[in-house]
């Protein structure tokens, strides 16, 4: 039998590696993706988000790098990176993104149902309050004008009975 070397074990390693990286990266951008379905965004916040995402791709892949060989670059793992990135950007990610969000929009739809049902009773409670406070602040106004005018009263019969004196 025929033994292979252990330094074609150490490059399909590191090639394994690098289409394992491929493809956690394309799934780090779905989870990005999804979000923006999630929470629309413009176009500035679209354009910070990816430039985060490339920065901090760029530093993985060079962490890879170093880690796995010396931080030396080599065109068949950049290659792997590629090839793990189309394959699971082909094959996968489109259902990823598309039934993820889809079912997170749905929990939060749910969540939104459940909290305004717990709410609701606090909601109507406020409602009246306001509605209350609404008469008596009306009602503190019509107060306050009537005090004013018996004040003016008594500072003219005041004034009067000075000036009689």
């Amino acid at each position: 039998m025929m033994t292979v070397s252990e330094n074609i074990f150490q490059e399909l390693d590191f090639f394994a590696v690098s289409f394992a990286l491929g493809i956690l990266l394309v799934f780090a951008y779905d989870i990005l993706r999804i979000f923006r379905r999630l929470v629309r965004h413009g176009t500035v916040w679209i354009s910070l988000e990816d430039l985060c995402y490339w920065i901090i791709t760029a530093f993985v892949i060079f962490a890879m790098l170093y880690q796995k060989n010396d931080g030396l670059i080599r065109g068949f793992s950049i290659g792997g990176i590629a090839a793990g990135m189309l394959l699971y950007n082909q094959l996968i990610s489109r259902y990823t993104v598309k039934y993820i969000a889809r079912a997170l929009k749905k929990v939060i739809r749910f969540v939104e149902k459940v909290w305004k049902f717990i709410l609701t009773p606090f909601h109507k409670a406020a409602k009246k309050a306001s509605d209350k406070s609404a008469v008596f602040v009306y009602k503190g106004r019509k107060f306050k004008k009537y005090l004013n005018k018996q004040l003016k009263r008594t500072r003219k019969l005041i004034r009067i009975g000075i000036s009689k004196k």
